[in-house]
Parts: structure tokens; C-alpha cells; sequence
């Protein structure tokens, strides 16, 4: 029986006749273009993974394959596997780049000394129709790969460095928050019928925590003598589009523990009580609960109830509810640096840049408070204006 590794790294299968294990991987291509295959044995499978994996690394070195053969995904694999191996990016972030790697399909089994600027514009104007998001990530993999082709010397002249970022044909709509309005509907709806991840959203409107981290929680992670919440690993998508859990959270920011307020104590209390198992949400089946089938959930509530206000621009989604708490929270006064440590943003810019139109009206609201406060105390230009304009009448009198 064949057992197939990710594409590209080879397949493992039983000989039957030689009752050995096999594994074959792709080492390069030859004049015609056809691939060319090496075949390893051993006793079980794990040996045979460990030798593809040699013959693997060993492409570069040119034991098996000279410059001229190693691909696009050869080089390109081994940048993302190198990355991962050195604890460089965690395992969410490795799946992500794998995804973004089977993307680059129609072109990654291209030697790298024979791609060339035109080719690689042309994948990228077949993928316009696809998200900015998607397109960043693809351009940043092939920019990566092709400079460190430069830097082992597999080519001479870089095909990416003309090469802009490509922007989407798409109509891009920013996720919005909610406004206290349609807030203040939903949070009714949520807490007085029964609504499918209620909690879920009601942890995430009321703490910013993103939704794969809070369908993330165990039990052990809820404290509720010190009112905290240990934010420490992430559900994602795995490879083929099931729920993972992940041994970490979305960035190295993002591992962190906040505090909770009475409020988000009682919805924890009761998840708490009525969780089974280690983990704090869960399907009927026992299973992990994705933040799409919360996302699902939630439009179906909002289109029912009418809650949202289609005059305002913007997405509203799941992530809306986290966007929400920061939203609120600028409101309230909260400075940018808190607000990143708890929302688990690596970098205040990211902080500042997504909610750079709260922060502005935060701070015109704060400068007319202060000006009204200035004009309390008599501490305003307009008596300067005045005497300038008794000056100016008298003068035109005389």
C-alpha cells in the first residue's frame, strides 16, 4: 500500500515481493523535461522517510543532482522545513507556508536556473483573482527562494527582483467592529436565546481573544482564583482543511495571559461546568469547533435578528467581535501599548494600523474635551480676536 507524502517529498509503499519498504523522490529533470526519480528500501517506514529526507537535503549539495536540476520547490521546501526545524516560525505558520508552497504548483517544478522574469509574471497575473492576502504570501515565498538561490550561487541574475507586489482584481472590504448599537442587540440575542457558540462569541467580544484561540482552551487553562486566561495554542486548519490543534498561538506574541472581568468570569464558570474532557469547547461528537462554524453561526444570527446596519462600510464576521473589544476599549481610554499586549499583536504598528480610525476619533474627542476645558478657564483666543476687532472699529471711526 502506497503512502504519500506531501507533493513533491516522494511516496512510501510495501513491496510485497521483497517484503521491504520503498519510498521514491523526485531529484530532478532531465533534457526532455522528465523526471527523474532515485528509490531507497528499508524495514519499515520510518527508515525509509529518514533516507528520502537525506537524499532530499542531499539535492543541494549535488550529490544527486547538479544546480542545474534543483527546483523551485526544492529550494523553496527546504527554506520553509529549515525555518521550522529551527524554531524560527511555529507550526501553524509552518502548515500555512506549505499551503502557500501547493499554490505555487504550475510553476514550482521549474528548475530555478531556467525561470525567468516573463514566467513568473504570467503566474501571477492568473492569480489576480485571488485575495491580496494570498497573493502577498506567494510573492514573499518566490522572493525568498530565488534570493537564496542567489546567495548559494544556483543562479547568477535574480527573475524576482523587477517583480512588484501584484495587487487583486477583488472588491476589498475591511472587517468592521460593531457599533454600540448593534452591539448592544446582538449582546441581548446572545444572552436571553439559545444561539450556537454563544459563549464562544461572547469570550471574544468582551476579551479580544481571537476565535481559534478561544475554541483552543482547555480547562487547565482557565484560572479563576486569579481571574486569568492562559492564551498558549491555536485551532487551524491542517493541510487538507481539518481543524488542527496546535502546540502554540498564531504569532510569539500571541502566547500571553490576561485578566478577566466578573463578567467574562460567569460565562467561564459555566463553560467550565458543562465542558467535557480536557478541553473547554467541543462539538456533540467530541470533536474541535473551527472559527468558520462559529462565523456560520453568527451571520445566521444577525441575518435573522436584522442586527446589522448596511448603511456602515465594512465586512462584519467573526473577527468583527475581537475588533469590537479593541474598538471599545479605545473608546474607554485604553492606551495603544496595553492594547497590544492584549489583543497579542507582535508589533504596536499592527495595533495602530488596524485600529488607526478609533485611535483618531479617540483622539478628537479627547482634544475637544480639553479645549472645552480651556474655555472654562478663560484660557481661549477669542478675547485676543475680540480686542483686535475694538482696535480695528475704532480706528475706522476716527
Amino acid at each position: 500500500m502506497s503512502r504519500k507524502r506531501a507533493n513533491g517529498d516522494g511516496s512510501i509503499f510495501f513491496d510485497e515481493k521483497k517484503k521491504l519498504y520503498r519510498g521514491q523522490i523526485v531529484i530532478g529533470y532531465d533534457e526532455n523535461g522528465k523526471m527523474k526519480r532515485k528509490t531507497v528500501s528499508g524495514k519499515n517506514p520510518t527508515e525509509v522517510k529518514q533516507k528520502l529526507k537525506q537524499i532530499e537535503y542531499g539535492i543541494f549539495s549535488g550529490e544527486f543532482v547538479d544546480k542545474s536540476s534543483i527546483t523551485i520547490y526544492h529550494l523553496a521546501k527546504q527554506i520553509i522545513d529549515d525555518k521550522y526545524n529551527l524554531n524560527e516560525i511555529k507550526e501553524n505558520t509552518y502548515i500555512t507556508h506549505l499551503a502557500t508552497l501547493k499554490r505555487l504548483q504550475p510553476i514550482f517544478n521549474t528548475p530555478l536556473q531556467s525561470a525567468n522574469e516573463t514566467q513568473l509574471r504570467a503566474y501571477f497575473q492568473k492569480q489576480l483573482n485571488k485575495s491580496n492576502s494570498i497573493l502577498r504570501k506567494d510573492y514573499e515565498l518566490l522572493k525568498a527562494t530565488f534570493k537564496e538561490a542567489i546567495r548559494r550561487d544556483i543562479i547568477t541574475k535574480n527573475p524576482m527582483e523587477s517583480i512588484k507586489l501584484p495587487k487583486s482584481k477583488q472588491k476589498q472590504e475591511d472587517v468592521r467592529a460593531f457599533t454600540i448599537e448593534e452591539q448592544n442587540k446582538l449582546l441581548e440575542i446572545l444572552t436571553t436565546e439559545e444561539v450556537k457558540y454563544s459563549n464562544q462569541m461572547l469570550l471574544s467580544m468582551f476579551t479580544g481573544m481571537r476565535m481559534g484561540e478561544i475554541n483552543a482552551l482547555t480547562k487547565k487553562d482557565i484560572n479563576l482564583t486569579f481571574n486569568t486566561i492562559s492564551i498558549n495554542k491555536t485551532i487551524s486548519r491542517g493541510e487538507k482543511g481539518k481543524a488542527v490543534l496546535g502546540n502554540s498561538t498564531k504569532t510569539f506574541a500571541g502566547t500571553r495571559t490576561i485578566y478577566i472581568t466578573e463578567d467574562v468570569k460567569t460565562i467561564l464558570t459555566e463553560c467550565l461546568s458543562i465542558a467535557e474532557g480536557d478541553m473547554l469547547f467541543t462539538t456533540e461528537k467530541g470533536g474541535l469547533i473551527t472559527s468558520n462554524q462559529v462565523n456560520m453561526e453568527l451571520q445566521r444570527v444577525l441575518t435573522k435578528h436584522n442586527i446589522i446596519d448596511e448603511t456602515i462600510n465594512g465586512k462584519v464576521s467573526c473577527h468583527s467581535l475581537r475588533h469590537t473589544y479593541a474598538t471599545r476599549m479605545i473608546e474607554g481610554g485604553m492606551q495603544p501599548k496595553v492594547l497590544q499586549q492584549l489583543l497579542g499583536h507582535t508589533d504596536i504598528k499592527i495595533t495602530l494600523n488596524t485600529y488607526c480610525n478609533a485611535f483618531d476619533k479617540f483622539q478628537n474627542d479627547n482634544i475637544n474635551l480639553a479645549n472645552e476645558y480651556l474655555k472654562q478657564k478663560g484660557l481661549t483666543l477669542s478675547k485676543k480676536n475680540n480686542g483686535s476687532e475694538a482696535v480695528k472699529d475704532m480706528v475706522e471711526i476716527g
